[in-house]
């Protein structure tokens, strides 16, 4: 167990030391029996993230170290005001060893402090607070944050060598795909912050194309992602101070890797499903081998929308890599293969007007009949045999043929002039991608939600607005879609409409944008009824084109008899919380014009505030997906049926000290009240843990006036036996015991 728990769970006030002296090693150092638990529960177990935490968060230290990787070459986050320190001597090549240092203040005071003075090689004195992020996560990143007002000290300006990288295999890291394989916390976090070295692998996926990311393989199958730390292996992550460097080109899928050089870090946000990754930082950090793939990409089909009339012509750009990878081999032939109904493949060479170093290839694929399905994909062969695929629109799997081809229906427009939304959102492939990617068409179905039900602007950028369609209640039948106010505006619940609008993905999210008409066909249909189902279906197991969920993308849902299960289970969303009726949560978007909020300060917006516990009958909302989980966002407050709140309500008396009673009754069944005194205002957090320290429930965590406060738990969702609850005002934390007995 985490060492700050237990000080925590058995009542011991901590009380921060004034920059105390310590090594990396003491701050990173975690159990390996933790670890090992960690990697029992995986990443996504955030509600114990804590296993693989820093001993040391949240404590101010002093530490000596050898600068690693010096100012201004990491520019992935702060603008540049980024190190790595590893510990000195024969330290530096111990486990946890490694740390990130991430400059907290301005531009001017990181230069006022001397830090833009330090070289790689220095041995450097810097004083500051340790901290994880993202926060209440198992895929954290421990981080030194110097103090603002503390000068560095550089104790040695020579040019002390680095140690040399240790070779690693991918397995101490991840074992199998990357994401969905298995994240090794027990091997892999005492090198994190640290160089390691891989060999022989191969290119096999592109993370980002925008970023220039990507994912590869060892011959046991095992894969890591790079992250694009460096400017040097960046082509869009870079800062206006320290732009990429414009040599990096991303290496086509099959480039054959022959040593990968970097530091093990983690990522956040929608790709922290990923795990460990790697960050070549140095010019040399990626040595490829002699296979040179050639790179296609440009994928275009028109028209997008066939008929049984269209002969239908496929494009792309073609082209050998000749730079900043090596040289690859001339082009030799480049094909569709595509099939009807799942027949025999068939093969149609494709030709370019001129060939250089853009070109565009052509092939056309003959018309079929009515409600035929076609599946094609395109392969281009260099001079040196050497084969490379483009199989779907997918962002990370667009050259796996397993994972899906481009595909379309042949359909009889004279008789269906208008689409269904089936036919745009139904793919069988777990990519998620519409058939229709690019289209501009028209698409028939009842609004659901307009701007009475949410935003015109979502409440952040990983949210959702108004407005959505559907078109009854079966699977596929729910889409977003967007446009100009003068159009939109005019929508109403109730509407049946036709728009027309490009069929686009917006974060996986299949979508009809920039529509330029909407004809209102009737006015006061009925909704569409929602699915009743599981908030299991959307958990966090749940991913992009997982078909149990992606089906229900953009409809109607009712969750019955849920729970509020966390009020901030993302660090860097706040209006965000998650809901349970059994199984795993689903995440629910504050982007709908309701009055229930999981902020306690928007009690002074007439907000009704939700805790965890709190029970809900019933709960409808949309289906939405960011950030690689699927989320639910209830409209209206007639969404939300038989609410049952736990409060958190604030005595009458006055607080002359800290304290924390006996919860009443004690035993309980379901439900008690926990009672407690703050005397000065400040954040305050209580917290309920099960007896091995593993938190089931968080009930205040918010800025409280001086008071006293009492708090209802309901603990029907819990099991029979002994608990635990900590209270933490400032300095002054405080525990005690009790038993539920059902």
């Amino acid at each position: 167990m985490n060492r700050l728990l237990l000080l925590c769970l058995f009542g011991v006030s901590i009380a921060a030391a004034q920059f105390t002296p310590t090594t990396i090693v003491d701050i990173q150092k975690v159990p390996n029996d933790s670890l090992k638990l960690a990697d029992s529960l995986g990443i996504g177990a955030n509600a114990k993230w804590t296993l693989q935490v820093s001993p040391m968060n949240g404590q101010l230290v002093e530490v000596t170290a050898l600068v690693a990787v010096p100012p201004n070459y990491i520019t992935y986050t702060a603008g540049g005001r980024t190190m790595v320190l590893i510990d000195t001597g024969a330290a530096a090549t111990a486990p946890f060893s490694g740390i990130l240092v991430r400059y907290p203040g301005t531009v001017e005071s990181f230069d006022a402090n001397g830090y833009n003075s330090i070289q790689k090689g220095n041995i450097i004195t810097i004083k500051g607070k340790i901290s994880e992020f993202p926060l209440s996560s198992m895929n954290s990143l421990t981080q030194f944050e110097p103090d603002t007002n503390e000068a560095v000290l550089i104790v040695d300006n020579a040019n002390h060598p680095i140690p040399a990288p240790p070779l690693k295999s991918v397995a101490d890291f991840n074992v199998g795909a990357n994401p969905g394989g298995k994240v090794m916390i027990s091997t892999g976090e005492q090198f994190e912050s640290r160089q390691v070295m891989f060999t022989n692998l191969t290119v096999t996926a592109i993370v980002n194309a925008a970023r220039g990311t990507w994912a590869a393989t060892d011959e046991s199958g095992n894969t890591i992602s790079m992250y694009d730390w460096s400017h040097f292996f960046t082509i869009g992550h870079g800062t206006i101070n320290i732009p990429g460097d414009s040599s990096y080109k991303v290496p086509p899928v099959g480039s054959k890797i022959d040593t990968l050089r970097g530091y093990i870090a983690t990522s956040s946000g929608g790709e922290a499903t990923r795990g460990f990754r790697i960050c070549p930082i140095f010019k040399g950090d990626v040595v490829y081998g002699t296979t040179i793939l050639p790179a296609i990409t440009t994928h275009r089909r028109n028209p997008v929308v066939p008929s049984k009339d269209s002969n239908v012509v496929i494009s792309a750009k073609v082209y050998r890599v000749t730079s900043g990878i090596g040289n690859g081999a001339l082009i030799d032939t480049v094909t569709v293969l595509y099939r009807v109904n799942n027949g025999a493949w068939q093969t149609v060479g494709m030709s370019a007007p001129q060939v250089n170093v853009d070109s565009t290839y052509y092939g056309t694929i003959p018309k079929q009949a009515a409600g035929s399905t076609v599946q094609y994909f395109l392969k281009v062969r260099d001079k040196a045999s050497l084969v490379t695929t483009l199989a779907n629109s997918a962002t990370l799997v667009q050259f796996d043929t397993s994972k899906g081809t481009f595909f379309y229906k042949s359909l009889d427009r004279a008789a269906q002039p208008v689409l269904t939304i089936r036919d745009v959102q139904y793919t069988p492939y777990i990519n998620g991608r519409t058939p229709y990617l690019g289209a501009v068409d028209s698409v028939a179905g009842i609004i659901t939600a307009d701007t009475s039900s949410l935003r015109i602007s979502a409440l952040t950028t990983a949210g959702t607005n108004a407005w959505y369609m559907q078109s009854g209640n079966q699977p596929y039948s729910g889409i977003w879609i967007s446009g100009p106010d003068s159009i939109m505006t005019k929508l109403r619940n109730g509407d049946s409409v036709v728009v027309k609008g490009n069929i686009s993905e917006t974060n996986e999210v299949t979508r009809i944008t920039n529509i330029t008409s909407a004809r209102v066909v009737s006015t006061g249909r009925p909704l569409p009824a929602p699915v009743v189902l599981k908030t299991t279906v959307f958990g966090p197991g749940a991913t992009n084109g997982t078909f149990a969920a992606e089906q229900y993308e953009g409809m109607l849902v009712r969750f019955d008899t849920v729970v509020v299960t966390d009020v901030s289970p993302v660090f860097d969303q706040p209006t965000e919380f998650e809901i349970s009726n059994g199984g795993q949560a689903v995440l629910v978007r504050r982007d709908g014009r309701h009055t229930y909020s999981n902020v306690p300060a928007d009690t002074t917006v007439g907000m009704t505030i939700l805790r965890a516990g709190n029970k809900i009958a019933s709960l409808t909302g949309v289906i939405f997906y960011n950030n690689n989980r699927y989320k639910f966002v209830p409209r209206s407050n007639a969404d939300f049926v038989g609410v049952s709140l736990t409060g958190v309500r604030r005595e009458q008396a006055v607080a002359t000290a800290y304290g924390l009673e006996q919860n009443y009754p004690n035993p309980f069944n379901p439900a008690t009240t926990i009672r407690y005194s703050i005397p000065q205002a400040g954040a305050v957090t209580l917290k309920v843990f099960n007896v091995i320290g593993q938190e089931v429930a968080t009930l205040v965590n918010e800025r409280q006036e001086r008071g006293i406060y009492s708090v209802k738990f309901d603990a029907s969702r819990l099991a029979s036996g002994l608990y635990l609850y900590r209270v933490t005002a400032g300095d002054f934390v405080q525990v005690k015991k009790m038993m539920l007995l059902k």
